[in-house]
Parts: structure tokens; C-alpha cells; sequence
């Protein structure tokens, strides 16, 4: 069974940089691929949640879901 990791923007950013201290993602660049649905997200209460796992995908395949 798959269990996807959900993680809030902050805490995906803050892995990234640990991986990649010069990464430029930003918060608000993730927030602009929840918000125009280029990965699928969970908005709980005030935090967008992500699924890291798809967030890598998409940037390996450089394109939107399918």
C-alpha cells in the first residue's frame, strides 16, 4: 500500500535546502503549483500539505501531472 508523505510547504523548503543548500524554490513557488494545481496538494486549515514524493516527480519530468 502506498503511503504518500504530505508535508507543509515549510517543512518541503526546509528539506530541500538541507539536500541543497543553493536550491531557489521558494515558498511562494510552491504555493503558485498548489494553487494552479501542477501537483496535487491538501489545504489543512491554513497550511497547504504536498506530497513529496509527486513534488520530485514533477520537477524530474519538468511538467505538470497527469
Amino acid at each position: 500500500m502506498y503511503v504518500p508523505k504530505l508535508r507543509r510547504i515549510s517543512d518541503v523548503i526546509k528539506e530541500m535546502k538541507a539536500q541543497d543548500p543553493d536550491s531557489p524554490v521558494s515558498w511562494y513557488f510552491l504555493r503558485e503549483l498548489c494553487k494552479k494545481g501542477k501537483i496535487t496538494t491538501l489545504k489543512y486549515g491554513n497550511s497547504w500539505l504536498i506530497n513529496v514524493d509527486e513534488l520530485y516527480a514533477f520537477f524530474q519530468g519538468g511538467g505538470e501531472r497527469r
